[in-house]
């Protein structure tokens, strides 16, 4: 059985607000969308739970300027309350303030992805991500600490 047209729309608002608080540095929105028990693998890095991933958020640097997008969403059912996904992202970055000259991608990469539907609607049970293309020159970078 293939996920019903609610589901297919509330996992696509779920990745779109997924984007939009990365991009706007809302860890609480981050929070609500991530389930708890969350399992998040990128670039070499793996997280247990939705602290630890918002906590690796919140360590890049605070002029960090990103721009996330998804294409091809693919869903199959995984069972119960769960979803399984595929997509493509692309991400735009720069380690300054905007606006910027030019276009900076930084990563297109494969999202696989479970969802899991809770009392609070759709949640990111895990997410896996591998890059296709990336530009290492424009990584996250470590936050420095607030002059003032």
């Amino acid at each position: 059985m293939t996920p019903d047209a609610e589901a297919r729309a509330s996992i696509g608002d779920l990745n779109a607000r997924f984007a939009w608080a990365l991009d706007l540095h809302d860890f609480d929105a981050l929070r609500a969308i991530l389930a708890p028990d969350v399992h998040y693998v990128s670039i070499g890095r793996e997280f247990h739970d939705a602290e630890a991933v918002i906590s690796s958020f919140r360590a890049r640097t605070r002029r960090r300027t990103t721009r996330h997008g998804l294409g091809n969403l693919l869903l199959e059912p995984a069972g119960g309350d769960e979803v399984r996904g595929r997509s493509s992202w692309h991400t735009f970055a720069d380690n300054d303030d905007p606006p910027r000259p030019g276009v900076p991608l930084f990563m297109v990469a494969d999202f696989s992805d479970l969802y899991r539907r809770t009392a609070q609607g759709w949640r990111i049970a895990e997410r896996i991500i591998t890059p296709v293309f990336r530009d290492p020159a424009l990584a996250p970078a470590a936050a420095t600490p607030d002059p003032s």
